[in-house]
């Protein structure tokens, strides 16, 4: 019995100390300042981590700056100070703040994830199969590229416009009636401005 009592681990403050700071150096490190490198923990994500990472880019932008942008769009259409902007919005109530949301987020979350994922794609594509060329040209290629592609998703902004503007509030309640009165003029009409 005496022998079984001396192979035990001894039960006291100094042993679960013990036992505690040896099962914390067996945990991995978690994050503990923002120069640590967060590449292993996203690794998971894979080679969709740049699209992942334009599309949360764009959806916060959006969101954030909304309100503003709309009150730039007032401002250039009707030709008025701010002031006169923010009341216009004010006075529409805080359930039309965020009417018209939908196309730009639509258009730019799409824009910026297949900007982010492209540039990254197309630049790795570009270096390994023209590796003569310096790496400033390739880059150069991949973000003219990976840039283009936002004139492919002008309609949104065509969509946006409209629904934006306060004196369209009564013809469309939403962004796909918008986009089915645009239809009746032809696909130009989408694009109208795309220049």
């Amino acid at each position: 019995m005496s022998q079984v009592k001396e192979t035990l681990p001894q039960r006291g403050k100094a042993g679960s100390t013990m036992m505690d700071s040896e099962a914390h150096e067996k945990r991995p490190p978690m994050l503990t300042s923002s120069n640590q490198d967060l590449s292993p923990h996203i690794a998971g994500v894979g080679d969709m981590k740049h699209y992942l990472c334009g599309y949360c880019a764009a959806f916060n932008n959006v969101a954030i700056t909304y309100p503003v942008q709309k009150i730039l769009f007032r401002q250039q259409l009707y030709g008025i100070k701010t002031r006169d902007a923010v009341l216009q919005l004010r006075k529409d109530g805080f359930r039309n703040l965020y009417r018209g949301i939908l196309p730009p987020l639509m258009q730019k979350t799409t824009t910026l994830a297949l900007m982010f994922g492209l540039y990254e794609d197309l630049s790795r594509l570009l270096h390994k199969h023209v590796s003569s060329a310096p790496e400033f040209a390739t880059r150069s290629v991949a973000a003219l590229l990976a840039g283009t592609t936002e004139a492919i998703l002008t309609p949104f902004e065509r969509v946006q416009t409209l629904l934006q503007d306060h004196k369209h509030h009564d013809k469309f309640t939403n962004t796909y009636q918008a986009f089915r009165a645009l239809r009746c003029h032809g696909i130009a009409e989408y694009y109208r401005g795309m220049v």
